[in-house]
């Protein structure tokens, strides 16, 4: 059916490479059963357009001729239908699945039939997709910031050898678990179709953060003239449960919301000790890591929440992961009690017993609240309450 038609102007341009490119687009380009109507300076093209079209599969229809005045050359008109079959495809741009062809090109492109196959295995966006996913994309490039340029390294203070310590041993801990923040990501990124433009767009913003929040934690710890201290086994095997979760939907919750969300109230807890002592750079420093996390503490909730309410038979995938997690720590190692030490101390201002015993007592409120946050998170996202304070006390020690 010929339902469209679209114009060649060649001019004067002579049969050759580039003719025959430029009328080999122009097929390619439209559906099939549409007129093309290649417009030349140049008379007798028909013999070797019948021969192209013969070649090709396409129909050679007629030719014409358009006459100028007195003064001015003719043009000349060659009508040419598309036979052969459509060669792109554009896909449903709101589809809850990925074509299979769509390799790297982004949503809404057409795409060249027969194009290999990538074999992304996260094929559905119904367990990455967030109805915020682009306004908290848009939220990270407007908060970026420079961690040599932007926090006033310079005017950090001195302190004693046993706060120095501390706060080199709790950025030692805040540097491995960016570290797992930003390879879980890292590695369901190349899983993902560009389909779903906007879920890869905000990973790699996310990975981005927590690289700069690597090097941030890594610099503070330099300062104190000690680096980065110890890393525990207990820390190493909660990190360790994250790491090894394969099932984006059930890691992005792990991950993003009971995580991280509960790194959001540690990094609070932190940067009002170190504004207590008297270092604003230090404060700023984990005000600023704070608002990127919740950044990707907005994007967990959302999603999970999503992915709750497409299926509330995923709640049932959550508890298992969450209790699976816990038994597997609970059998290797409790809380680690290096870093609870250094937050008692660093809380405290020292390592006086009245000034640790008061900050350790705080650090145990922390706990409390971390527990009644998580608790709301989970709430927020359509979890039953009661089941929601079990999974939040089920929660490892270990705050990641």
């Amino acid at each position: 059916m010929q339902d469209s038609k679209s114009c060649v102007f060649m001019g004067a341009l002579p049969l050759g490479t580039l003719f025959f490119m430029r009328l080999e687009n122009a097929f390619l380009l439209t559906q099939i059963g549409a007129l093309i109507e290649v417009v030349s300076d140049w008379d007798n093209l028909e013999n070797d357009l019948m021969m192209w079209c013969a070649f090709k599969g396409e129909a050679f229809k007629e030719k014409r001729v358009i006459s100028q005045n007195a003064d001015s050359k003719s043009n000349f008109i060659y009508v040419l239908c598309k036979k052969s079959p459509t060669r792109f495809h554009k896909f449903d741009t709101l589809s809850h699945t990925s074509p299979p062809m769509q390799g790297l090109a982004p949503n809404g492109v057409q795409v060249e039939l027969a194009s290999p196959n990538y074999h992304f295995s996260i094929e559905s966006n119904n367990d990455i997709w967030s109805s915020n996913v682009e306004q908290i994309y848009e939220d990270s490039k407007k908060s970026q910031w420079n961690a040599t340029t932007d926090i006033k390294w310079e005017q950090i203070p001195k302190f004693s050898p046993s706060l120095q310590f501390a706060i080199a041993q709790i950025m030692t801990y805040l540097t491995e678990n960016e570290f797992s923040a930003l390879y879980i990501p890292a590695r369901f990124l190349g899983q993902i179709s560009p389909f779903f433009t906007p879920v890869p767009l905000l990973l790699s913003s996310i990975i981005g953060d927590e690289a700069r929040h690597i090097e941030s934690f890594i610099k503070r710890a330099n300062i104190t003239g000690l680096g980065v201290q110890y890393s525990t086994l207990t820390t190493q095997q909660s990190l360790f449960s994250l790491w090894k979760e394969k099932d984006y939907f059930t890691s992005s919750f792990l991950l993003h919301i009971m995580g991280e969300g509960t790194f959001i109230d540690l990094l609070k807890f932190l940067e009002e000790s170190f504004r207590a002592l008297g270092d604003e750079a230090s404060a700023y420093l984990l005000a600023l890591a704070r608002k990127d996390e919740s950044r990707h503490v907005a994007y967990g909730m959302n999603n999970v929440k999503h992915s709750i309410s497409q299926n509330p038979a995923k709640i049932a995938a959550l508890k298992e992961v969450v209790f699976a997690r816990k038994n597997y720590l609970d059998a290797q190692s409790g809380e680690s009690s290096l870093l609870l030490e250094s937050m008692a101390i660093l809380r405290g201002g020292g390592e006086e017993s009245v000034l640790i015993s008061n900050g350790f007592e705080e650090v145990q409120e922390l706990k409390k609240k971390m527990e009644k946050n998580r608790t709301k998170r989970l709430v927020e996202c359509g979890i039953d309450e009661e089941l929601a304070l079990d999974l939040s006390r089920a929660h490892t020690p270990n705050f990641m």
